[in-house]
């Protein structure tokens, strides 16, 4: 990305410091609240065939809202008139026994995932019941689950991530029809315009060659569940982490059809993280 030199001069104390603000080579946007984005998201991108949604997972130590409960109930209704499939990333009960949850216990204690998280994707089962939408989930057979061990019995990641991968691109693909389908996944799964050496990781990129277009990609940012992340201080959207407040939805197209929405924070002690540093 170019850097555009834009510098402010504070001065305190009787000393002036330059305060370089990164936030000013972003062509962001501000909105009160998130129903307002994603009415501007969506008309601005027009008729899609997938909305890739992709979230940063939270861990057990994160206390906000996670990106699920809010994808289910601040952003599924503005997607529901456009769609009628909507595909999880979670696995469907297979009845594997030893396999299946080594697998889930590994990922589980890798991860740092919530407890609840499990609950979550049942409200949002019972949401896109009631909103007349089909939900799917990733079924894997017992020798695909024997797959992801490796030969002393603990989990192959990144086999798990290039079949989490596949899985996503095929039951998309399987239901794409005259409405568009939603698939919520991962944010590393969905991208559009994905970091080297992670190209294979993504199925959305693969998609929107073999559609011809129409694939959006949105990653749903939650302030609190991201600011202890080193992994985020390299995203170019980081800095808008500055103005993260509860009464503050910023959004950013990262390319055409890549969008990055940063969700109201609880408050706005998390916008520390990101702001600007006076130097002399």
């Amino acid at each position: 990305m170019r850097l555009a030199i834009a510098v402010a001069a504070v001065c305190v104390l009787g000393g002036c410091y330059a305060v370089y603000d990164p936030t000013d080579d972003l062509a962001f946007r501000e909105f009160p609240t998130t129903g307002a984005a994603m009415d501007a998201l969506l008309d601005e991108a027009g008729p899609a065939r997938v909305y890739a949604i992709g979230e940063y997972h939270p861990t057990r130590a994160t206390r906000a809202s996670s990106p699920l409960s809010r994808f289910t109930h601040e952003i599924l209704d503005k997607l529901v008139p456009r769609s009628r499939h909507l595909v999880v990333e979670t696995w469907l009960d297979d009845g594997c026994g030893g396999a299946s949850t080594q697998v889930k216990r590994e990922v589980q204690d890798a991860t740092g995932r919530p407890a609840g998280q499990g609950l979550e994707i049942e409200a949002l089962k019972m949401r896109s019941a009631l909103r007349r939408l089909q939900t799917h989930g990733l079924p894997m057979t017992c020798i695909e689950h024997g797959s992801l061990l490796d030969g002393t019995g603990r989990v192959d990641f990144l086999r798990l991530l290039e079949l989490v991968t596949e899985k996503l691109g095929v039951a998309a693909r399987a239901l794409v029809s005259d409405r568009a389908v939603i698939v919520y996944g991962g944010a590393l799964h969905n991208d559009l315009f994905p970091r080297w050496p992670l190209e294979d990781l993504s199925y959305a990129r693969n998609l929107q060659k073999d559609l011809g277009g129409g694939v959006v990609e949105l990653d749903l940012v939650v302030p609190e569940v991201v600011a202890p992340m080193p992994m985020v201080r390299i995203e170019d959207w980081f800095p808008l982490l500055s103005r993260a407040a509860p009464d503050n939805v910023i959004l950013w197209e990262r390319g055409p059809g890549s969008y990055v929405l940063i969700l109201p924070a609880a408050d706005r002690r998390v916008a520390a993280v990101a702001k600007p540093v006076a130097r002399d």
